[in-house]
């Protein structure tokens, strides 16, 4: 097995930023630099295990993995990472991935470090724990946005989700709603675990059983959206109210609603999440849950900056922003 930074660092007896700095051509006291020059010899250590040696020059690229340029979120946050990055100097080296292939995501992650990019943004739908893994091992800073990812020590921005779907729910109690159905993604996610959580939490408060049949967990697609929307609606007791919590699922949903003929809000109220375009143009206008795509953005991009630079060096943060909901006439009051 190859030796890693962490071996230097620990032999030489220093912190691995001194290691880093030195490798990367910066000052350091020269009693470190003899202790990293003999830990580097003894352990036969390959900087990166390729081309890298003692670089003194970064690439100022960063790579941005996301699940799809088609996606709402996707191309949204894309877009303020490629601005802030821009401003401080960097280029992007974007990259998607189907997310049902998880080979596309580790093919994509082996093109970016073989890239010697500084820094690394990924959205992580359905990436295998050993690609991670992989990319972390790199010596490449890696900030996580839309999930956390507990088992790798790397940043992460995020929402609230438990927040913001409690909220939801909470809203649609108020107004009256017993019979919720909840549309989520996949379970084993933490964003659709926490989304779940704030869900239940809301009925749990007010005394309303959960009913398993009105929670329609799959992969987050227009489809999912589509189906989940069909099999509340082709209920017996069907809920008197939907929430989808994705903006695909909102789509699907929606289609669905539009397909069969119904009337939002008489024949079933709707929640849905993420995208205020679809939510403005539809008549009537759909109450909403926007996540701050922009600062979450900016936000991945500062302590990204903050890795590379060695500006700071600590422990993972997990930033969790607070979403808003904007209410449309699409939640019907009832007794």
């Amino acid at each position: 097995m190859s030796s890693t930074i962490k071996d230097v660092a620990k032999m030489a007896g220093v912190s691995i930023s001194t290691v880093s700095k030195f490798i990367n051509g910066g000052n350091v006291l020269e009693e470190n630099r003899a202790q990293i020059e003999q830990a580097i010899e003894t352990l036969n250590y390959q900087v990166n295990t390729v081309a890298r040696g003692m670089k003194t020059r970064k690439t100022m690229s960063v790579g941005v993995l996301i699940p799809s340029l088609a996606d709402y979120y996707g191309i949204s946050i894309l877009s303020y990472i490629d601005q802030e990055l821009y401003a401080a100097g960097y280029s992007t080296i974007i990259c998607d991935y189907n997310q049902g292939d998880p080979s596309g995501a580790s093919d994509k992650i082996n093109f970016l470090i073989n890239k010697q990019i500084d820094g690394i943004i990924m959205q992580p739908m359905n990436v295998r724990q050993e690609d991670i893994d992989r990319a972390a091992k790199a010596d490449v800073p890696i900030v996580f946005v839309d999930m956390e990812y507990p088992t790798v020590s790397c940043d992460s921005v995020t929402i609230d989700n438990v927040d913001i779907a409690y909220r939801i729910t909470r809203h649609l109690i108020e107004n009256g709603h017993k019979r919720i159905g909840f549309i989520g993604g996949a379970e084993g996610y933490n964003t659709t675990d926490d989304r779940v959580a704030g869900y239940k939490k809301a009925l749990e408060e007010s005394k309303i059983p959960i009913d398993p049949d009105l929670l329609y967990l799959e992969n987050v697609s227009e489809e999912s959206g589509f189906m989940a929307m069909m099999h509340f609606m082709q209920k017996k007791d069907r809920p008197t109210a939907v929430f989808a919590s994705g903006n695909d699922l909102t789509c699907g949903a929606v289609m669905y609603i539009n397909e069969k003929h119904l009337q939002i809000p008489d024949d079933v109220s709707f929640v849905g999440f993420e995208n205020q375009t679809i939510a403005h143009v539809y008549n009537p206008t759909l109450t909403i849950g926007i996540q701050p795509i922009r600062k979450i953005g900016q936000t991945a991009v500062r302590l990204l900056l903050e890795r590379m630079k060695e500006e700071y060096t600590g422990d993972p943060r997990n930033i969790r922003l607070k979403a808003v909901i904007d209410f449309g006439a699409s939640v019907k009051k009832i007794k």
